[in-house]
């Protein structure tokens, strides 16, 4: 459905919009870098689907799958055979859709005393996502225990598409939700932008205790902590499908791709409080299914990079994260992302206060004759070199040119 609606928004807008409004137009691009190159992994076997990835204490790493496999490999000798680790297709069933099943993993910070891991995923009847915690055993080898599985947060969803649905931990032991808008074009209900629904927004909640009915508690520093109408979970609003989220360890900054509907792939910093515009407007143009905006007094943030479908540039962005590894100073401080329909793999170098974008990079663009390559996950590996998997099956790295 996803691809369907991505479709028709880029063959029924009016684009000489984006055209009028593109500040990104003069960052300099280069086509290529000399330096690296991004190869696959030769794993024995493609995965099914897969959507994100984590790392248990021993190097190993969990390979998370849209359809209910989690499997569990050594990214540093994928000659080893991949290992199914936790098996939640029974889970998936009925969930045909382009964005149905698995949506994210994540450890809990203190993973190495109490075991708990948290899932995100979708479920019919009624549709909803799901965010779920369960422990594995540390005597034996992290082994899950799916008997102890606990749904810590349920949310409907009126339709089958813009689930979002990735979950990270930030470095304030917070688990952060990323949630779309809840589907269909151009946001008909106004989710984005009503701070009474949490769809189109980025949560934020505390898995350590409970507040009142709920099964997680509010940080008391939410921004909008004890404000009537509106939701204390939210973080941050005005997304409409956010596809990849990280934290920079370095500055601390929440980075978000956001997908767009008919000009533009968005690039955003996170702060508390923001609101990043959809559906009043798509990247830094303005919305014409919504000429005046839900909120009167809401100032929206621009991103912090866009690319507009109007060049050819992408459909379908995917983030994301900033590099912080060693093996490639060439990229120190760049924010990396995917672009899954032309797929590509790009660098952001960054402005030295990381609010704006001065150079971007294509560090590897999809042959007409080369292997299948559309990205849907950028993250690190145990060193913190990119890692970024692909929707076939496939796992690539960036290595050293010869």
């Amino acid at each position: 459905m996803r691809m369907f609606w991505m479709l028709i928004g880029c063959l029924g807008g009016q684009f000489a919009s984006a055209e009028e409004i593109d500040p990104y137009a003069s960052v300099p691009h280069q086509e290529g870098a000399a330096w690296g190159k991004l190869v696959p992994l030769p794993f024995t076997e493609l995965f099914d689907l897969p959507v994100g990835l984590v790392h248990l204490p021993d190097g190993s790493t969990l390979i998370a799958c849209q359809r209910g496999m989690f499997y569990r490999v050594r990214l540093g000798d994928p000659s080893q055979a991949s290992e199914g680790y936790l098996d939640f297709r029974d889970m998936m069933e009925g969930a045909v859709a382009f964005e149905d099943g698995v949506h994210g993993i994540a450890l809990h910070p203190q993973f190495e005393s109490n075991g708990r891991i948290f899932l995100s995923y979708s479920q019919n009847d009624p549709r909803r996502t799901v965010v779920s915690e369960m422990v594995v055993s540390l005597d034996r080898d992290f082994a899950p225990f799916r008997e102890t599985e606990r749904v810590i947060f349920e949310l409907e969803q009126p339709l089958a598409d813009h689930w979002g649905g990735q979950i990270l931990f930030g470095p304030d032991g917070m688990l952060y939700i990323g949630l779309g808008d809840g589907g269909l074009r151009d946001d008909p209900y106004r989710m984005s932008q009503n701070l009474w629904a949490l769809h189109g927004k980025i949560l934020r909640i505390d898995v350590d205790r409970e507040d009142g009915n709920r099964r997680y508690g509010i940080p008391a520093d939410n921004p909008f902590v004890g404000m009537q109408l509106m939701r204390e979970e939210i973080f941050a609003s005005g997304l409409r499908n956010p596809w990849g989220m990280a934290f920079d360890p370095v500055t601390g900054y929440l980075w978000c791709a956001d997908v767009g509907q008919d000009y533009w792939e968005e690039v955003n910093r996170i702060t508390p409080g923001g609101n990043y515009g959809w559906s009043d407007r798509d990247g830094p143009g303005p919305l014409a299914a919504h000429p005046e905006p839900l909120l009167k007094d809401s100032v929206p943030i621009n991103p912090v990079f866009a690319y507009t479908r109007n060049r050819g540039e992408g459909i379908c962005i995917i983030g994301g994260m900033v590099y912080r590894g060693k093996r490639f100073p060439e990229l120190q401080g760049s924010y990396l992302y995917g672009e899954w329909g032309f797929g590509l793999v790009e660098a952001l170098e960054l402005a030295e206060d990381q609010s704006e974008a001065s150079r971007r990079t294509t560090l590897y663009r999809k042959e007409a004759e080369g292997p299948t390559f559309n990205p849907v996950f950028l993250g690190e590996d145990p060193d913190g070199e990119l890692v970024v998997l692909s929707h076939n099956g496939s796992v690539w790295v960036l290595e050293r040119a010869e």
